[in-house]
C-alpha cells in the first residue's frame, strides 16, 4: 500500500508534449546569459556524484546538484532575484536605478538575491521577513545595503504586507511568487533558475531518470521540471517533495487546482516554509510531476548529516535544512518498499537532488 504522504499526480501524462502553455511558464529560448548576471564568480556550480550512496540504496547513480556554490552566495535564489532586477532595469530605461525601491517578502535568500541585485544597479532595497528567519540571514541581507522589516507573522503574512506597502509608497516588487495580475516579475525569476537546469543538461549527458525536487511556491521546480521536459527526449519522473507542515503542493495535488496547506508552514525548512503555490507555475508542476510527497521535521537532521559526513569517499556537501529536503525524502522512499516500487527507484535509476543552500548560519549537522 503507498504511504499516505506519497500521492500519484492523476492529470500527468508522459506523453504530453510541451506546449504553449508550458513555455509561457518555462521558455528554453530564453535562457538568460549569465554573463548578464554581473556577480564576479560566473562558474556553473558542481555536479556531484555519490557512488557511495548510490550503492547502499541500491540505485544505479545519485547525483546532487550542489548549489551551495553558486556565486559564493550560497543558494539558487541568487540566480533568480539579481536576474529579475536586471530585468527589470533594462525594460524601462527611462527610470535611474538610484530612483528606484526594490523590494520583496522572503524567508531570506531570496531577499539576499533582490538585495544583491539592487546592490549591483545602484537602487535602494527594502525586504520584508517573517518572525522565523534566522538572524544571520537577516544580517546577510543587510549587508547587502538592504533595509528590513520585521513581520510578527508567517512568509504569506510578510507576502501581504510587502503588497500592500509597496502599492502605498509606490516600491516594485521583485516577488519569487506570482498572483492575477502579477506574473512577469515572477517569471523572470524562474527564467534565472533555468541557468541551474541548463547547467545539469550539460554536466549530466546521460540525463536523470528521477528528479526530487523540493517546492515552496514553486519556482525552483517549475524551472526544472519545465526545461528538462522541454529539452530531454526523455524527462526524468518528477517527485516534488514539502514539509508536512507546508504541504500546499500536495494539497494542490489532490483538489486539481491551487490550495492552501493543510498546516501553519511552521517548519526548520524555512525556504520551504509557504502556505500557498505560485498560480503561474500551474501548467507546469500540475501537469508535469509525476508524484507528491511530504518529510517530517525529524527527516531533516540525518539528511543533513549525511551530505555533511558521507559514505565512503563520496565528497562532503554543506547543506541547510531546506537544502536537503531532496535527500530526506529519497531516504524516506528507499525506507518503504511500497513508495519505493511506485516511484520506481530500482537498480537502474539515476536520481538528481537539488542542495538548494549551503549551511547559511543553521547550525551543524
Amino acid at each position: 500500500m503507498i504511504p499516505a504522504w506519497l500521492a500519484r499526480n492523476p492529470r500527468v501524462d508522459r506523453t504530453r508534449p510541451y506546449d504553449a502553455a508550458q513555455r509561457a511558464v518555462i521558455d528554453p529560448a530564453h535562457l538568460p546569459d549569465i554573463g548578464m548576471f554581473g556577480v564576479p564568480d560566473k562558474e556553473p556550480t558542481p555536479l556531484m556524484t555519490l557512488p557511495g550512496l548510490a550503492g547502499r540504496l541500491a540505485l544505479a547513480e545519485v547525483r546532487v546538484k550542489d548549489e551551495s556554490r553558486r556565486f559564493g552566495f550560497g543558494a539558487f535564489k541568487a540566480l533568480g532575484g539579481v536576474f529579475a532586477v536586471r530585468e527589470f532595469v533594462a525594460a524601462h530605461p527611462d527610470l535611474k536605478p538610484a530612483e528606484i525601491v526594490f523590494t520583496t517578502a522572503s524567508s531570506g535568500n531570496h531577499g539576499r538575491s533582490v538585495a544583491m541585485g539592487a546592490q549591483l544597479v545602484g537602487a535602494r532595497c527594502v525586504i520584508f521577513l517573517p518572525k522565523f528567519t534566522s538572524a544571520e540571514k537577516e544580517a546577510a541581507i543587510c549587508a547587502r545595503g538592504a533595509d528590513v522589516i520585521r513581520i510578527d507573522g508567517d512568509y504569506d503574512t510578510a507576502v501581504a504586507e510587502c503588497r500592500r506597502q509597496a502599492e502605498q509608497k509606490g516600491w516594485t516588487i521583485i516577488s519569487d511568487t506570482s498572483w492575477p495580475g502579477y506574473e512577469t516579475v515572477p517569471r523572470d525569476v524562474m527564467r534565472g533558475y533555468t541557468v541551474l537546469a541548463d547547467e545539469i543538461v550539460r554536466q549530466w549527458r546521460e540525463a536523470p531518470t528521477h528528479l526530487l525536487v523540493q517546492a515552496g511556491v514553486g519556482g525552483l521546480a517549475a524551472a526544472l521540471i519545465g526545461y528538462l521536459w522541454a529539452v530531454l527526449p526523455q524527462r526524468p519522473r518528477v517527485v516534488v517533495v514539502e514539509p508536512k507542515s507546508a504541504d500546499c503542493w500536495f494539497q494542490s495535488n489532490a483538489a486539481g487546482k491551487p490550495m492552501l496547506a493543510s498546516g501553519n508552514a511552521d517548519t526548520v525548512m524555512g525556504g520551504l516554509a509557504c502556505r500557498e503555490i505560485s498560480p503561474l507555475t500551474w501548467p507546469v508542476i500540475g501537469l508535469g510531476a509525476d508524484w507528491f510527497m511530504t518529510i517530517e521535521e525529524e527527516d531533516v537532521m540525518p539528511a543533513r548529516r549525511l551530505f555533511a559526513h558521507p559514505l565512503e569517499n563520496d565528497p562532503a556537501i554543506a547543506s541547510g535544512p531546506s537544502g536537503c529536503a531532496g535527500l530526506a525524502a529519497l531516504l524516506r522512499l528507499c525506507g518503504d518498499a511500497d513508495a519505493r516500487n511506485a516511484v520506481g527507484l530500482d537498480g537502474s535509476a539515476r536520481v538528481l537532488l537539488i542542495n538548494s543552500e549551503g549551511n547559511l548560519g543553521e547550525g551543524t549537522p
